[in-house]
């Protein structure tokens, strides 16, 4: 059956609640100056027009002994350091990575949960995240599964061509690693993933269209004004693509967390880096309503609505 995109989904008896979160943001900050050092082959003419369009104070760059990996496993460890998770009750591990594979055996391994279940997800690129929520949602419905952990992590300095690359894309790259522990409650709970859409697309010229869309129909399908917003949290893409989004959705930009100029683009690892690290600071508030959106390489759009 063709899924109907504009349509309102029914109402289940449980909802997935984001439990617990963590993040990990390499230790070495490469200012501009330092990235134009690196570069073999200079990636403009005019820096100073660079860095105005991008906005870029810094990037965050894994140093010896940092990869995606080391990155991961700390995100896992501060959210299971909380206190509001177990490794025990950990039943479905699911990482997604534009720039790692086969990570999810090595995370069961960490935990000491051979027994559960682990998977990989691939070629979402940035909208990896996003995916996995819908992925992880639909898997704990499931009662042999207590709870699932999904982790987004990426080491883009090594997996794009800094040093060769003539692009602002490659100006903006940095590395994280964001870590989710999920688990359903009954509907009454109230606080929770709320609803979700992704798709691919074939015309990768279309991406910034669709994700206008996907994010006004999940406004529409579930009767929410832009105002009802409490964070506009998206990949931490160009900066110009971030405020266009925003503005095109019609969110007060005082709304939207965006810390790209400070951290750089970590892909998939954006999204949920971003919100623990403002859950930690007091900047998101347990149970604010949050919208995330996110493209894939051009042709994996995804939103995704939930409270933090």
């Amino acid at each position: 059956m063709r899924r109907r995109l504009g349509s309102r989904p029914p109402r289940l008896d449980r909802v997935t609640e984001l439990v617990a979160f963590g993040h990990a943001y390499p230790r070495v900050l490469v200012d501009n100056d330092d990235f134009f050092a690196r570069c073999e082959v200079p990636i403009t003419d005019d820096h100073a027009a660079l860095v105005a369009e991008t906005r870029m104070r810094r990037r965050a760059w894994c140093g010896p002994g940092e990869d995606a990996w080391t990155l991961a496993r700390d995100a896992v460890a501060m959210a299971l350091g909380s206190g509001r998770a177990r490794a025990d009750d950990v039943d479905l591990v699911v990482v997604t990575s534009c720039s790692a594979a086969e990570l999810a055996p090595r995370l069961l391994q960490e935990l000491g949960r051979d027994d559960a279940v682990g998977l990989d997800l691939v070629a979402s690129h940035c909208a990896g995240f996003l995916r996995g929520l819908e992925l992880v949602d639909a898997m704990l419905d499931n009662p042999d599964y207590r709870a699932g952990l999904l982790v987004a992590t990426d080491q883009r300095s090594r997996s794009v061509p800094i040093e060769r690359e003539r692009s602002a894309l490659r100006f903006i790259a940095g590395d994280a690693a964001g870590a989710v522990v999920l688990r359903k409650r009954p509907a009454n709970h109230r606080v929770g993933l709320v609803d979700y859409l992704s798709h691919n697309v074939a015309d990768r010229a279309a991406a910034f269209d669709l994700m206008l869309g996907v994010g006004r129909r999940l406004l529409a399908r579930n009767q929410l004004k832009p105002d009802d917003i409490d964070w506009f949290v998206p990949a931490p893409a160009h900066v110009l693509t971030v405020e266009s989004l925003c503005d095109g959705l019609r969110i007060a930009r005082d709304r939207l967390l965006w810390s790209g100029d400070v951290t750089g683009d970590a892909a998939s690892a954006g999204i949920p880096a971003s919100l623990s690290a403002r859950r930690l600071d007091g900047i998101v508030r347990p149970g604010d309503l949050v919208l995330s959106i996110a493209d894939g390489a051009g042709s994996a759009v995804a939103a995704a609505l939930y409270h933090a």
